[in-house]
């Protein structure tokens, strides 16, 4: 994640200000880790989210149900990757196992985590996507081949032709059974495929790019992704295929370069477009509206990260004064900074990216606390919510640290307690905590014997029992 630890919001805890009415409601912020984002987090209907995230130098997937987050372990080695989420709560991904080997899984809170190839040792694969059948698809062997997996049917090989070799992998794939992925050919050119059990594998890149891949899937079996026209073409181009069409360059609207990194069943397309001068602009396109750009807050850079079915963009933007901030974007509001459309927020935290929305309007961004999730706020009693832990990042040895942490009570039945960790096997509760009107804060200090690198954690533990985590790394210099 981003530092903008740095950049503080107005001290308040109700950040709504008069909207327009339409798109965007109030969001209450909920935490779901800390850390630094490994994958793209995904989040479906019901409000589930999967995601990655590296802390304390492990490599963890989790799964969150709506109310609470779980560890969805791995296959033995202590690492794994989700890298996508269906309608009924099903991740696919990659983990590792006891020898180090990387594997396609599927988890489901049912059943727990699935190797899902059962091949023999040494042979890596890798789950990308899945749909809401719990099709799973990705790549396995070596050399890497390209895969379909269901719980009913097994493994099924893609399969492989003279045009379309090895190495290969699915990437995407829609509910009717169309995958898309990626080949690689005369180890130089990458070209995107589309299958189905009635055509195989089929090069659909009929512009003839020196380089695409497959970025989303539509309902109706188009293939949205991002090409490279020519090695000196200057940048990537957005595409969309179908069958009826072939390959359909989308253009870069007045920049030098644009691309795709979303899109719905229904294409409606997110991503960005950039400039000679290095500024990017978030951009929506739509079979009806063509390509547009949405603006920024006032700085140089913005960029869509995903869209939902009702139109709402989300992604990142840079204020007047350069700080990277997490937006909402529609036609009826045009872009709007999420800092401030939150309820009940602790006046230290700062959204940076919003990187994933659900069709209900929830949105998945990173902040300076970690990944948070942020639900529309129907104002009813709710959980707390922590800032980030503010400390300095370096400090010297035998010299005195101070840490602090924010948090707000949504239900304003107060705090039970924080706890701090200092890395180096210390630690303790806070002696004071100060809170007011459900809005509060505690500190503390403490000074390192060894340098070296260390993470300060605070666990925030409500009147009910339940624990909110932040951290921070700090490097600990000799004198």
């Amino acid at each position: 994640m981003s530092g903008a630890a740095t950049a503080q919001p107005e001290p308040a805890t109700d950040r709504l200000d008069d909207q327009r009415s339409g798109a965007h409601a109030a969001y209450r912020v909920i935490n779901l880790a800390p850390g630094t984002i490994a994958t793209y987090p995904h989040i479906n209907t019901a409000g589930q989210v999967a995601f990655t995230m590296v802390n304390g130098g492990r490599t963890t997937a989790f799964f969150h149900d709506g109310g609470s987050t779980t560890d969805i372990g791995s296959l033995g080695g202590g690492i794994a990757y989700a890298n996508d989420l269906n309608e009924a709560g099903q991740v696919a991904g990659t983990a590792v196992d006891r020898y180090g080997i990387e594997h396609a899984f599927l988890w489901s809170a049912g059943r727990g985590m699935l190797g899902i190839l059962a091949q023999p040792a040494g042979v890596r694969s890798h789950g990308w996507a899945i749909n809401n059948r719990g099709v799973v698809t990705g790549s396995f062997g070596e050399p890497v081949r390209p895969f379909r997996w269901s719980l009913a049917g097994g493994l099924e090989e893609l399969g492989i032709s003279p045009a379309y070799p090895q190495p290969a992998s699915g990437r995407v794939l829609n509910d009717a059974g169309l995958i898309a992925g990626v080949t690689t050919i005369d180890d130089e050119f990458t070209r995107v495929f589309a299958w189905t059990r009635a055509s195989g594998v089929v090069d659909i890149d009929t512009l003839g790019s020196v380089e695409s891949t497959a970025v989303a899937v539509g309902a109706g079996g188009e293939v949205a992704g991002n090409r490279l026209a020519s090695w000196d073409d200057g940048g990537d181009r957005p595409f969309l295929w179908t069958r009826a069409t072939g390959m359909q360059d989308l253009g870069i609207g007045r920049g030098a370069t644009a691309w795709v990194n979303a899109m719905t069943p229904g294409l409606h397309i997110a991503g960005g477009i950039g400039y000679p001068d290095g500024r990017q602009r978030a951009m929506s396109w739509t079979r009806r509206g063509g390509m547009r750009e949405l603006g920024t807050l006032g700085g140089r850079t913005s960029v869509a990260r995903d869209v939902n079915a009702r139109g709402q963009v989300v992604g990142f933007a840079e204020d007047r004064s350069g700080v990277m901030r997490a937006f909402a974007w529609h036609a009826a509001t045009g872009m709007q900074d999420l800092n401030r459309l939150l309820r009940k927020a602790p006046p230290t935290l700062v959204l940076e990216q919003a990187l994933s929305i659900n069709d209900s309007g929830d949105i998945v961004a990173s902040s300076n606390a970690g990944l948070v999730l942020l639900r529309q706020d129907r104002r009813r009693g709710g959980g707390h919510t922590v800032g980030p832990v503010l400390a300095p990042r370096t400090v010297e040895v035998g010299a005195t640290l101070r840490a602090s942490v924010s948090f707000v009570d949504g239900d304003r039945t107060g705090t039970r307690s924080v706890d701090w960790s200092w890395g180096d096997g210390s630690g303790g509760a806070a002696r004071r905590i100060d809170e007011r009107g459900g809005v509060g804060s505690a500190s503390a200090t403490h000074a390192y014997a060894v340098p070296g690198e260390y993470t300060v954690t605070a666990t925030v533990v409500d009147r009910h029992g339940r624990r909110t985590v932040v951290n921070q790394p700090v490097e600990v210099t000799g004198p």
